[in-house]
């Protein structure tokens, strides 16, 4: 079926995995600007002749599932597609979910590219062979948020996660982090993804109780966004505290919640100007019908998106250049071996992991919602360097209480 030939023209079929929706139907535009932009990609590829001999690389409105980010019938949403004989599955841009998906794709030995699912143990390729991103693991960046608060001098911390995953992986990384910062963890509270509200809130009243001052989540955006509900709705986004999540708060949250988010940071890929970058924004623009943000969340996973496509493409174009059948399994090797400039910089793989190596790295601080542009506006405040130590910019940081630090 995916024998690629020199006489005629094929057509790959790829199957996708999106979060448009969260689980609880709310609009996602990380994950719409991701859809968006696979397609595009796959637009390109197939109007520049880029696999050459007309062959094309589709994915048919059938073949794209809207997920929800959601762990429970990832599985099961894989295995439909998988059963349509796609070549590979793509998206699976959530961590927990990722995990259900790559070991399906293990059982029928299918090839999974992720554009944006960092939980650590996804690393593994002893645990998931045929899987593969391109994004650096969780815990390369995690630690860095421990940086920024120790630079602020912070002495203790309550901290928030998600015991799926993704959030069992970045406790690991936290814990290590304050150990090595002497900063000491006062209150942990660790739950289900989903977790009501009244529960959260439950254990923000705690924090207020105990009196701390700075608070560290690391969880899927939904409920980073419940206990950002709960910040506000307690009053802990003042003169005084510091936040830091791994998760950047987009402007279709509820106003509370952007309320409850300014001032925090966040860890986000670095996306250096370039030309690729330039011409991924406008044509990304005129898709939309709108301008956009490019220190948005939505943006970043756009271009992810589209590079994680675009390494499909390269991997089954050179496996054309080198006679070689396009089949599931010779597709996940030469993924592996990808080597390309793309709209995130270079895209290539760790020989010994499942990750995008040598991948830039920057903390963003929101400054609140944008009504001109109807979005969180967020301003890079420090970038990880070539040795891996973070270089701060203090005249950008806007603190809760919505005083800029050196003021």
């Amino acid at each position: 079926l995916f024998t690629a030939s020199t006489t005629w023209s094929e057509t790959f079929e790829i199957g996708g995995l999106y979060t448009y929706h969260y689980h609880d139907g709310r609009y996602a535009d990380w994950g719409d600007y991701a859809r968006v932009s696979a397609l595009m990609s796959l637009e390109m590829i197939n109007e520049s002749n880029f696999l050459g001999d007309n062959d094309e690389l589709i994915m048919r409105p059938e073949n794209l599932i809207d997920y929800h980010c959601w762990p429970s019938n990832a599985a099961a949403m894989a295995e439909t597609l998988i059963q349509k004989n796609i070549l590979i599955l793509t998206g699976t841009d959530c961590s927990s979910p990722a995990v259900e998906i790559a070991n399906i794709a293990t059982k029928y030995e299918i090839p999974v590219i992720s554009n944006g699912a960092n939980a650590s143990s996804l690393s593994s390729r002893a645990k998931f062979p045929w899987f593969i991103r391109v994004v650096t693991p969780s815990e390369e960046y995690d630690r860095y948020l421990i940086e920024l608060a120790s630079h602020f001098k912070v002495k203790e911390i309550a901290y928030f996660y998600t015991t799926d995953a993704w959030g069992l992986g970045a406790k690991k990384v936290i814990h290590q982090s304050v150990k090595d910062k002497g900063i000491k963890i006062t209150k942990e509270f660790g739950f289900e993804r989903d977790t009501n509200q009244a529960t959260i809130n439950q254990y923000m009243e705690d924090v207020v109780k105990s009196n701390i001052n700075h608070i560290v989540i690391t969880g899927p955006t939904p409920d980073t966004a419940r206990v950002f509900r709960a910040i506000n709705k307690f009053g802990l986004n003042k003169k005084g505290n510091t936040i830091y999540a791994t998760e950047m708060i987009s402007a279709d949250e509820a106003p509370d919640i952007v309320q409850g988010s300014k001032g925090y940071f966040a860890p986000m890929t670095l996306l250096v100007k370039s030309k690729q970058l330039d011409e991924f924004k406008l044509s990304l623009e005129n898709k939309l019908g709108k301008k956009v943000d490019v220190n948005s969340k939505a943006f970043f996973y756009g271009a992810l998106s589209y590079d994680h496509i675009m390494t499909v493409g390269y991997a089954i174009r050179n496996m054309k250049n080198q006679g070689v059948d396009i089949t599931r399994k010779n597709l996940m090797s030469f993924l592996r071996d990808v080597d390309f400039l793309g709209v995130t910089g270079r895209v290539y793989f760790s020989k010994t992991s499942n990750d995008r190596i040598n991948m830039p790295l920057q903390i963003v601080n929101s400054h609140g919602l944008d009504a001109a542009s109807n979005t969180v506006k967020f301003e890079s405040i420090a970038i990880a360097n070539t040795e891996g130590d973070l270089v701060i910019d203090d005249s950008k940081i806007l603190l809760p209480g919505y005083k800029f630090l050196t003021n």
